[in-house]
Formats: C-alpha cells, sequence, structure tokens
C-alpha cells in the first residue's frame, strides 16, 4: 500500500510540475497592466517592480499549488514549507481514502472523517499560501529606510 501511495505522489507531483510550467508560461505572458482612473488616465501600475508578478498572480499560484507563489517571488524556504505541508495532508487524505472501505460502519465513518479533516487542512494550507504570497508581492518593493540598529554598529537583516 506505501508503495502505490508513493507511486502516486510521484506521479502527482510531475504532473503538478508540468501543470506548473504551462501555468507560468501562461502567468508570464501577461503584461504590466495599468489601473486607468475615472478619467481615463493610468494611474498605478499592478506589477511588482522586482519580480515582474502581480500580487494577483502570486496569489493564484500559491492557491492551485501551495509554494509555487512563494518560490516565484523568491522565498525557497516558504515555498518547501507550504509544498511540503500540501504534500503531506494530500499524500495523508489519499492515504485514508484507500482506507476507508472498512467493513464496520463506525470504522469507515472514522476514517471518511479523518479523510475529510485533512483534505480541509489541506485547503487551508492553500488558502494560507495564497495570502502569504499575496502579501510577499505587495510588499516586496517596501525598503524601510531607518535603522535600529545602526547606532549600535549592528545590522540585522531577515529575509523569509
Amino acid at each position: 500500500m506505501r508503495c502505490h501511495v508513493a507511486c502516486l505522489v510521484l506521479l502527482l507531483t510531475g504532473a503538478v510540475e508540468t501543470q506548473a510550467q504551462v501555468l507560468q508560461a501562461a502567468i508570464d505572458t501577461v503584461s504590466v497592466r495599468v489601473l486607468e482612473s475615472e478619467r481615463g488616465g493610468p494611474t498605478v501600475a499592478e506589477v511588482d517592480s522586482v519580480t515582474g508578478l502581480s500580487p494577483r498572480g502570486a496569489l493564484l499560484r500559491s492557491a492551485l499549488i501551495p509554494g509555487w507563489g512563494q518560490l516565484s517571488q523568491g522565498h525557497p524556504w516558504k515555498a518547501m514549507l507550504f509544498s511540503g505541508a500540501g504534500i503531506g495532508w494530500l499524500s495523508a487524505a489519499l492515504a485514508d481514502a484507500a482506507s476507508v472501505g472498512a467493513s464496520a460502519a463506525t470504522v469507515r465513518q472514522d476514517r471518511a472523517a479523518r479523510r475529510n479533516t485533512r483534505v480541509l487542512f489541506y485547503v487551508i494550507t492553500a488558502t494560507l499560501a495564497g495570502l502569504d504570497a499575496y502579501v510577499d508581492a505587495h510588499l516586496d518593493d517596501f525598503h524601510l529606510e531607518a535603522d535600529p540598529f545602526a547606532m549600535a554598529g549592528a545590522q540585522l537583516t531577515l529575509r523569509f
């Protein structure tokens, strides 16, 4: 049984990589979209200046495949965290789905409830990944000039 689940996970990751490449090409072909004001003049560019990825594009990427938006933004550790959690929840749900057909009705209900809970956790993971990528895309070009450690001669840089 474990071999079947492992093979299924490998097959799904290969399909996900192919699907991710197709979606990446589709999203990358979108040019800078300029929001028009009521008078008809351009006001705000929606695409991030550093990565070229709009916040909406990052949200959609991470909502479809958790971690994809973070990877596109240049945050590999966050991408591994979200994709690992998503793959873990999906593989656990698939393993529980295979074992739902038990003989006793109460056992079957318990396993189905556990499977549904794990699917819910996957949806929560994908939602949080999408929100995180959306916020990262908005704040990617935000730089704070004030350095509280400059007086002490120390430097603190955090990038997640």
